[in-house]
């Protein structure tokens, strides 16, 4: 996931960089929704993510917004209302869908498909000291 968010950034700051003033703001915000979303959001049903990278993925998301709308952090804008002076959805609900599609995928798919299995999978023996790890089902 941290790859992804890199390269996600990479993207953004080069869409910055070239035509960021050149083009007006619903042609960037076309490219935005259609390149270089899906390539983030591809495999993202099943990450499982921490408050921090939920944290990381929307400020990165804001970094390309914030400017497109005209604002600077200094404005105090929050990122609720420049989402919705630029009719865009959150990145995070993005992902909570793709994790629902998943799931619903997963109920319709035949018991004998190994996702299926990996879902029903509980691992047998003791786990290690500390706290357990976040789970795909906790996150839906």
């Amino acid at each position: 996931m941290e790859f992804k968010l890199a390269k996600f950034l990479q993207l953004i700051f080069a869409i910055k960089r070239t035509i960021f003033g050149k083009v007006r703001t619903e042609t960037i915000l076309k490219i935005y929704n259609t390149l270089v979303l899906p390539t983030f959001l591809y495999g993202s049903e099943n990450w499982t993510l921490t408050a921090l990278q939920s944290r990381r993925i929307e400020a990165a998301e804001m970094k390309l917004l914030r400017p497109l709308a005209g604002y600077t952090l200094y404005d105090h804008k929050t990122n609720d209302s420049v989402r919705r002076e630029l009719q865009t959805e959150c990145i995070l609900n993005k992902i909570d869908e793709y994790r629902r599609n998943w799931l619903l995928h997963l109920q319709r798919i035949p018991p004998n498909r190994i996702p299926l299995k990996s879902y029903h999978y509980r691992p047998q023996g003791r786990r290690t000291f500390g706290r357990p790890k976040k789970r795909w089902r906790e996150q839906l």
